[in-house]
């Protein structure tokens, strides 16, 4: 199993020792070379950061303390508070996106 590993070039490497040899085997093949970009996860951060302002809000918090908390302007958290939530992110994927 390592002489695989170690056959595996590039990013396929940094997948396999991420995802698992399958994962990156798999992504290989689904994308056989072509140059595969992967964005930052700003926006799925964001999602997650405005699910726990509208929760705590929620739970009686002021709009003074969530901005001090989550560094954003009042009018900003407001702003987030007026808006319906873009979508639900799965509690999975909530623990990976924190850390």
């Amino acid at each position: 199993m390592d002489t695989i590993f170690q056959e595996l070039p590039g990013d396929l490497k940094k997948i396999a020792e991420v995802a698992g040899i399958e994962a990156a085997v798999k992504i290989a093949v689904a994308f056989r070379g072509t140059y595969l970009y992967i964005h930052a996860l700003d926006s799925l951060k964001r999602i997650l950061r405005d699910e726990e302002i509208r929760r705590e809000y929620g739970q009686g918090s002021k709009v003074r303390d969530l901005s001090l908390r989550f560094g954003l302007t009042e009018r900003q958290i407001k702003r987030i508070l007026g808006e319906p939530p873009l979508c639900v992110v799965p509690e999975v994927l909530s623990d990976l996106l924190r850390n």
